[in-house]
């Protein structure tokens, strides 16, 4: 049952935050936090992660630099996929599982 909530949750977030907002123009909170982690470490989140991760209501992780921060810290401690990779827990953070994508050009925080 907590699933569900948290998948109804997870859902609503990303569906009304996936696009810029129609009246303002400007980006959305999953948008920010996406161009805050590339920027920052150079990793795009998915989207879904995302909202994971904002609407799982800690209060640590309500601005999209804090979020990044977190996904950044996770993130850099894992190495390139390959074999060492297959026994390794995937990165989390408030036990949201990261997906996403090392985007080029190296970097880290």
């Amino acid at each position: 049952m907590r699933m569900l909530i948290l998948a109804s949750a997870a859902s609503l977030a990303l569906a009304s935050c996936s696009t810029t907002d129609p009246v303002t123009g400007e980006p959305s909170p999953i948008e920010n936090v996406q161009s805050a982690t590339a920027a920052a470490c150079r990793f795009l989140p998915a989207a879904e992660t995302v909202a994971e991760i904002l609407a799982s209501g800690d209060t640590r992780l309500t601005t999209a630099s804090a979020v990044a921060r977190a996904i950044c810290a996770v993130v850099a401690d894992q190495a390139p996929a390959g074999v060492a990779t297959l026994f390794s827990a995937p990165p989390t953070v408030n036990g949201v599982v990261i997906r996403g994508e090392r985007l080029p050009g190296g970097g880290g925080t």
